[in-house]
């Protein structure tokens, strides 16, 4: 019963109190989310069930995810969980607000001043944050106490008087609400979200954009199948998935664990099918051998995997009491106390854009960002865009609703919906019948090949709004790698295909060698690059495979039983395209520890480091997926290398590249046979630069040369390090990096000199007009190159990059457009120049980097105001027609710019 002085405070004041509460309150948040994970068949369906208190009859498997919602007592832990319909939501918001209205209101100081912030809610500011500096949209960080948001425009008179009209019209919609809300229940309530994940193997690629460091893991496991080295596998996968898609970084980890052995997110193990388990005497026994068999899944776990363990139980759906399922939830709830999410901070004036999200979401699943940014405005306590960003941050994590930034066109309201449209795409082929296009459909359940035909049968028999946001469903999946968009179909003519790297089955039909026929010499096969995993992450070499596709086109071939060409993707073999006139292509390989790579060389042969781009490309971007879209820190690989005569099945990465065997040869127990290591991989080898006596004397140039001696000499090596310019020695070094002549000239090497003449003059004048304005005695123009530049710049430490010097191009991201990222990124194009060593450069590298130079010189052209602009200058450059002289002199430029750290070694001759 609502006491009668409530009925009567709705007037002006009431609804002043209201905004009041809206604008400075806070209440405690409990969302929960629980995730559950296993193989299928292992009885996941059946233990949720059992944990509503369901019947388990006529239980079906899970068709991709799975959500419910649960209401338990927070603090009284009665074991008892309510499964809430979609209607509860609304109810639930009116209720959240309703009582902490009646709070305020039966507060005296309510009615004699202002209502009081709570402790958490200073000058009008929201309790949460999500920390901007998080890069993955995979997972994000826990809500921090944010920066006061920027000033708003001043409040118009007909904006107040809307704003109080939508206000009264909430308020009594509130009120109207109020009975189905008990005033007088003092309780404090959770809200568990639970995900219930599809065992088919088909769905492990989509779950990982569903996974998150806020969240708990039930991880479901058949006991009687222990001995069973495939359900072991899947166990594991499950384990890794968790460990490295979802673990909180270091800085985040609560400092009042219980133990400091414990990582989060919580993992609780539910062995199922315990009346399987057989035993020759009691259930004492019964129990002992579970455990035995649960050891078996467990075997192979690292410690820091185990630190995600809290406990286990062992259960069987069918037969077990209902206390053993009491007991599971009981303890699932009492951590979830101890997580860091758990009675966090939540602003009171972001429930009233739930309530008009929820309103939408009956109708739409799926919402543009502009309309969402038109409700966050339209109400009583409108939200500021600093505010809105925190409020989607904050309920993303909980995939309450999902958003991306950098897909932030549309924000997805029903999680399910998004579960439902990837299920549509990567599915098991049991939920497929009626199947039109049959030979179609055979090549995507086959070689994961996703043709027009086969997503206009998906897209069309499913909601007109599905098929509508068609588009943006691809691109989220692109966004997280599940399909791919090779750079080339199999038919010119054709149009373009997705492929979807967790469907590919097909097996490369004979040997790769025999199918590109590639020669035996060793000179046209590199040795194995080897990236060594203590364990591979799941889905790593999917990202990877995406990586490469995007930069490379995949090779095309010609299998024996069809007509038509195929691209040669494999299930655990693909092959790029590395040239035009493809004489070199790029075999990628997995094993269950290790991504390998080799070089199939069909022009000239290999040479020492002619592909270190390429190796630091596929370090980059492993490096990339692994720190900087996920956040996996406790993911580490290191580089091998075998014979290049090995198969790809046999390849293990059994030789370290140590620097003392770099010339050196080697017995190669593959091949039986002594090669020598040519380091096409890295080129780490010890450079001997010899002092000439004479210096016409051509032979003495080249220290590698045996030449006879007319008189006997004693050498010495002195190691020596020279900090400064290459000029010294650049009559030693003349061209010595140039492999061919220079009658005429190839496209690679006009895009190279092209480029050098932008970095040289306008990426250099670029810098110098930024250092001038702080420092204005400085040297002449001719004597600054970028090195001298750069480190100015850095020193003054004025315009610091968004993350920090030195990085790598990983480290910025398209968004990253402050001075300090621009000044990253001109050293860093510098040094993919300055670095190169065939002073080519494509098509496809020159296109990238003129794009970001194109952005990079119009944001300068407005901060520095230069005579000319920038943007001219390099029009003039485009336009040029380059001569064989300039390619000469911009490489030889390049070489005498180049300043670092060297270790030589120098001959020291005594006759």
């Amino acid at each position: 019963m609502v006491p009668t002085e409530i009925k009567l405070m709705a007037d002006k004041r009431s609804i002043d109190v209201y905004l009041k509460l809206l604008e400075s309150g806070s209440e405690k948040k409990r969302d929960i989310r629980l995730v559950v994970v296993g193989k299928k068949g292992a009885g996941k369906t059946s233990l949720v069930r059992r944990l509503f208190g369901e019947d388990i009859k006529d239980v079906t498997s899970t068709n991709g995810i799975e959500i419910h919602k649960i209401k338990c007592k927070a603090m009284s832990d009665d074991g008892i969980w309510n499964k809430l319909d979609e209607n509860y939501e609304e109810t639930q918001t009116h209720a959240r607000l309703f009582k902490e209205y009646m709070g305020k209101l039966q507060d005296k100081r309510t009615i004699k001043e202002p209502v009081e912030a709570h402790t958490a809610i200073k000058d009008n500011n929201p309790a949460i944050s999500l920390n901007e500096s998080e890069k993955s949209e995979t997972v994000s960080k826990q809500p921090d106490i944010i920066k006061p948001p920027k000033a708003e425009p001043p409040v118009t008179p007909q904006q107040s008087n809307q704003s109080s009209e939508q206000a009264a019209r909430d308020f009594e919609t509130m009120l109207t609400a109020k009975s189905k809300v008990d005033v007088h229940d003092k309780e404090e309530y959770a809200t568990f979200l639970l995900w219930d994940f599809a065992g088919d193997e088909e769905f492990y690629h989509t779950h990982q954009t569903f996974l998150s460091q806020d969240a708990m893991y039930l991880v479901v496991t058949k006991l009687n199948e222990a001995d069973d080295p495939n359900a072991q596998a899947l166990f594991r996968l499950w384990i890794d998935s968790i460990h490295c898609y979802s673990r909180l970084e270091e800085g985040n980890i609560s400092s009042d664990k219980t133990t400091l052995c414990d990582n989060d997110p919580p993992v609780v193990i539910v062995g199922t099918w315990k009346d399987a388990v057989t035993s020759e005497t009691d259930s004492k026994n019964i129990e002992i051998a579970c455990r035995e068999n649960l050891l078996k899944y467990t075997n192979e776990l690292a410690d820091d995997e185990r630190g995600h363990l809290r406990c286990e139980y062992f259960i069987s759906n069918k037969d077990d009491e209902c206390i053993a399922f009491q007991q599971i939830r009981q303890n699932i709830l009492n951590l979830a106390r101890g997580m860091r999410t758990w009675n966090i901070d939540y602003p009171l004036k972001f429930i009233q854009l739930e309530q008009r999200l929820q309103e939408k979401k009956k109708d739409l699943p799926i919402i543009s960002y502009q309309k969402i940014k038109n409700y966050s405005t339209d109400i009583p306590e409108p939200l500021s865009e600093e505010e809105l960003i925190l409020f989607l941050e904050f309920h993303h994590e909980l995939r309450a609703l999902v958003y991306f930034k950098d897909l932030s066109e549309y924000i997805i309201l029903d999680t399910q919906w998004l579960s439902d449209a990837f299920r549509c795409i990567v599915t098991a082929q049991k939920f497929r019948i009626n199947i039109r296009n049959q030979k179609e459909w055979n090549d995507f359940f086959q070689r994961g090949k996703l043709n027009n035909a086969v997503l206009e049968d998906i897209f069309k028999n499913e909601t007109t709004i599905l098929y509508e946001h068609k588009d943006f469903i691809l691109k989220v999946m692109e966004k997280f790698d599940i399909i791919i968009h090779p750079n080339k179909s199999e038919d010119i003519d054709a149009s373009p295909c997705y492929y979807v790297p967790c469907m590919i089955k097909e097996e490369c039909p004979c040997d790769i060698y025999q199918m590109f026929n590639v020669p035996e010499d060793t000179r046209h096969r590199s040795t194995w690059l080897c990236f060594k995993f203590r364990f591979l992450p799941p889905h790593l070499k999917n990202h990877l495979i995406a990586s490469l596709s995007r930069r490379y086109s995949i090779a095309q071939v010609c299998i024996s039983n069809q007509k038509k060409m195929q691209i040669a993707i494999f299930h655990n073999i693909v092959v790029f395209e590395l040239q035009k006139t493809k004489l070199r292509k790029l075999l990628v390989t997995t094993c269950p520890n290790a991504i390998q790579i080799q070089v199939l060389e069909f022009g000239k042969g290999i040479e020492r480091g002619l592909f270190k781009d390429i190796a630091d490309f596929v370090e980059m971007e492993l490096k990339k997926i692994i720190h900087t879209r996920f956040n996996m820190s406790n993911v580490k690989f290191e580089k091998k290398w075998e014979c290049g005569h090995t198969k790809p099945e046999f390849v293990t990465g059994i030789n370290e590249f140590d620097g003392e065997q770099m010339t050196e040869y080697y017995y190669c127990e593959t091949c039986k046979l002594t090669h020598k290591f040519m380091d096409e991989w890295s080129d780490l080898q010890r450079k001997s630069l010899c002092l000439p006596h004479c210096s016409n004397d051509a032979e003495q140039s080249n220290p590698h040369l045996e030449t006879p001696s007319k008189k006997q000499r004693i050498s010495t090596k002195v190691r020596c390090f020279f900090q400064g310019d290459m000029r010294a020695f650049s009559n030693v070094t003349d061209e010595s990096t140039r492999t061919s002549s220079l009658n005429g000239l190839t496209k690679e090497e006009m895009n190279f000199a092209k480029m050098g003449m932008i970095v040289l003059n306008i990426l250099a004048d670029v810098l110098y007009d930024l250092l001038r304005s702080d420092k204005p005695h400085l040297p002449p123009r001719s004597d600054c190159d970028i090195t001298y530049l750069y480190k100015e710049l850095r020193r003054l430490n004025k315009d610091i990059p968004s993350n920090r010097w030195g990085g790598t191009w990983q480290n910025i991201l398209v968004t990253d457009i402050a001075i300090g990222d621009d000044i990253e990124r001109i050293r860093l194009i510098r040094n993919d120049l300055q670095h190169s060593r065939t002073f080519t450069l494509d098509d496809k590298r020159f296109n990238e980097l003129y794009i970001i130079i194109v952005d990079l010189v119009k944001r300068f052209d407005l901060h520095n105001k230069p005579t000319k602009l920038y943007t001219e200058q390099l029009k003039v450059i485009m336009a040029k027609t380059v001569s064989e002289e300039e390619v000469k002199r911009i490489n030889h430029q390049l070489i005498n710019k180049l300043k670092l750290e060297m270790t030589m070694d120098i001959e020291i001759e005594q006759e």
